[in-house]
C-alpha cells in the first residue's frame, strides 16, 4: 500500500512538472512564431511598400540563400528535421542545449526568407534542448528525463498545430526504445502529456487573446456530402495515393540532387543559394507557393473558384516539388504545414474538375498525400482533425489507412523519410 501511495505522488509531481514544461513550450512556440510574424512582415510587406525594387522575389530569396548558405558554413547543417530529432532523442536519450540559440536563428532564416518550409522541425530541436536543459536543472535523469522530454515534444507539436492528439500521436508513431527501464505507467505518461498539452495550449490561447494570435491553420467549413460524393470517395483516394507518389518522386529527385552538393561545405553553400535562385523564380511565378502555407491555406478558401482546376493542381504540385526541393537544398524545415497546403490545392482542383463536394475531397486528398508519404496514418488523421470537417472524419480515417498501409513501389521504399 505504501509503494502505491508513493508511486502516486510520484505520478503525481511529475504531472504537475509535465503542465509547467507545457506552459514553458506553449510560451516559447507563441514566441518564436510571433517574432516569425513581425520579421516576415517587415521583409515582405513594409520594405516593398517604401522600395520599388524590380524582381524582389527572386532579389530576396537568393539573398536568403546566401545567408544561410553562410551560416550552414560557420554553423553546421541546423536544424535538423523533426524524424531525426525523435530519432536521436530516443537512441542517445540526450539532446545538446548548449547551441540554442544557433538553432534558433537557423529555423527561423528560411521561414523569414519565404520558404516552403514549415516551422515544427527547426522548433522540435530548440523544445527539445530546452527540456534538457529544465530537466537538468530539475535534476531528473535517465528515463525519467527522456520522459520528460518526450512530453515536451507531444506538447510542442500540439500547441503548434493546434491539435493535442496529433502531440501525443506523432511521437508515438516513431520507433521506440524497446529495452528503455519502465520508470512510470503507460496511464501516469498519458496523463502527464495531456496535462503539459492542456497547458501548452491554454499559454498559447491566453497570450493569443491579449497580445495577438500567431500562426495557425484556418478551418475548412462543414458542406452536405452527397451519395455522389460517397461514389467517388474510393477514386479520389487512388487520386489521392497517385499524388502522395509524385510527392516521394519529388523527395527522391532531390535527394539525388543534393547528395554531391552536401558532400563538401563550399558545394554545399551553392546548393543552398541554387535552393533560393529556384524559390525565388517560381515565387515571382506562383506566390502561393512561398512560405509555410498557412496563409495561403486561408486566400484559397476565400478564392479558389476564380482559379481553374487545372491551375489549382499544378499549384499543388510545384508546391510538393519546392517543399523537397527547400529542405535538401539547405532551406531546413518541416514538411506537415507545405503537404497540407498542397493537398487543400489539389483537393480544390479535383471538386472543380469532377463537380463533387470540396470539404470531402479536400480531406481525403490531404489525408492520402500525407499518409503515402509519412507511413503514419494515426498522426495523418490526428493532425487534420482540428482543420477539417467532422463530418469528414470517417472518409479521412479510411483515407489515411489505405493509403499509410499500401506497400510502395520498390524505387520509392528506401527515401521515403527525410
Amino acid at each position: 500500500m505504501q509503494n502505491n501511495k508513493t508511486n502516486f505522488k510520484a505520478e503525481a509531481i511529475f504531472s504537475f512538472y509535465a503542465m509547467i514544461l507545457g506552459i514553458f513550450v506553449g510560451t516559447f512556440v507563441w514566441s518564436f512564431l510571433k517574432i516569425l510574424s513581425y520579421a516576415t512582415l517587415f521583409l515582405w510587406d513594409y520594405i516593398p511598400s517604401k522600395l520599388n525594387i524590380p524582381f524582389f522575389t527572386i532579389l530576396i530569396c537568393t539573398t536568403g540563400g546566401i545567408i544561410i548558405g553562410l551560416f550552414r558554413l560557420k554553423f553546421g547543417q541546423y536544424p535538423e528535421l523533426l524524424e531525426d530529432v525523435i530519432s536521436k532523442v530516443k537512441k542517445e536519450k540526450h539532446y545538446r542545449y548548449d547551441n540554442i540559440m544557433i538553432v534558433t536563428v537557423a529555423a527561423l532564416l528560411p521561414l523569414i526568407f519565404g520558404g516552403s518550409i514549415g516551422p515544427e522541425a527547426g522548433m522540435t530541436g530548440i523544445i527539445v534542448g530546452l527540456c534538457y536543459w529544465v530537466g537538468d536543472r530539475l535534476k531528473l535523469a535517465g528515463e525519467t528525463l527522456s520522459e520528460f522530454t518526450s512530453i515536451g515534444i507531444s506538447a510542442g507539436l500540439g500547441v503548434l498545430f493546434s491539435a493535442p492528439l496529433f502531440g501525443i500521436s506523432e511521437y508515438a508513431e516513431n520507433p521506440s526504445d524497446e529495452n528503455s527501464e519502465i520508470i512510470f505507467s503507460k496511464p501516469a505518461k498519458l496523463f502527464a502529456k495531456i496535462f503539459a498539452i492542456i497547458g501548452g495550449i491554454g499559454i498559447y490561447y491566453v497570450l493569443g487573446q491579449f497580445l495577438g494570435n500567431a500562426m495557425s491553420l484556418p478551418r475548412i467549413g462543414a458542406e452536405t456530402v452527397s451519395n455522389y460524393d460517397r461514389i467517388l470517395g474510393i477514386p479520389t483516394i487512388v487520386i489521392g495515393i497517385l499524388f502522395g507518389y509524385i510527392y516521394l518522386i519529388f523527395n527522391k529527385i532531390c535527394i539525388i540532387l543534393f547528395k554531391k552538393l552536401s558532400a563538401k561545405k563550399w558545394l554545399s553553400f551553392i546548393g543552398t543559394v541554387l535552393g533560393g535562385i529556384i524559390l525565388g523564380i517560381i515565387g515571382t511565378l506562383f506566390p502561393l507557393t512561398m512560405f509555410s502555407g498557412e496563409e495561403q491555406m486561408s486566400t484559397l478558401l476565400l478564392s479558389y473558384r476564380t482559379y481553374a482546376p487545372i491551375f489549382l493542381i499544378a499549384i499543388g504540385v510545384i508546391k510538393l516539388f519546392i517543399t523537397n526541393f527547400c529542405i535538401y537544398s539547405g532551406w531546413r524545415g518541416g514538411h506537415f504545414f507545405p503537404v497540407i497546403f498542397s493537398g487543400v490545392s489539389i483537393g480544390y482542383g479535383i471538386a472543380l474538375l469532377l463537380h463533387t463536394t470540396p470539404s470531402l475531397t479536400i480531406a481525403i486528398i490531404t489525408a492520402t498525400i500525407l499518409a503515402t508519404a509519412m507511413r503514419k496514418p494515426l498522426t495523418v488523421t490526428m493532425l487534420l482533425l482540428l482543420c477539417l470537417p467532422f463530418r469528414t472524419i470517417p472518409w479521412m480515417i479510411i483515407a489515411a489507412f489505405i493509403a499509410g498501409n499500401i506497400p510502395l513501389p520498390k524505387f520509392l521504399r528506401s527515401n521515403n523519410k527525410k
